[in-house]
């Protein structure tokens, strides 16, 4: 089944943010600015939050230094896809805008059975 943006189905899913306290090591500051800003962000393919959790004042992600995937993601939308290096104490800000597409777009993203 191939699901188009504007057409309508019911999925029940429940996605949870770990509450785990980032640890000492976590100097790394990365603020995110995306629209829509409801998507979902995933480092290192886990899910951390939503965009609007990591933009504004007083709001960022705090990392480990090192090599982090961050990929923005929201049905009806084309995802957005980086590697970021982050020094320690260093902040960096990613800023994009999800371009609309078909679910036929993503092509290799997709697992058809």
């Amino acid at each position: 089944m191939i699901l188009e943006p504007g057409q309508t189905r019911t999925v029940n899913v429940s996605l949870v943010k770990e509450s785990r306290i980032p640890n000492r090591e976590a100097t790394g500051e990365l603020k995110i600015s995306a629209t829509p800003s409801r998507a979902a962000v995933f480092v290192d393919n886990q899910f951390a939050g939503h965009v609007d959790e990591f933009d504004g004042v007083g709001k960022a992600m705090l990392l480990t230094p090192g090599r982090h995937s961050i990929r923005i993601a929201l049905p009806g939308y084309l995802p957005f896809e980086t590697v970021v290096e982050l020094r320690p104490h260093q902040k960096l800000k990613i800023q994009t805008e999800l371009a609309k597409g078909s679910i036929t777009d993503a092509g290799s993203l997709v697992n058809q059975d």
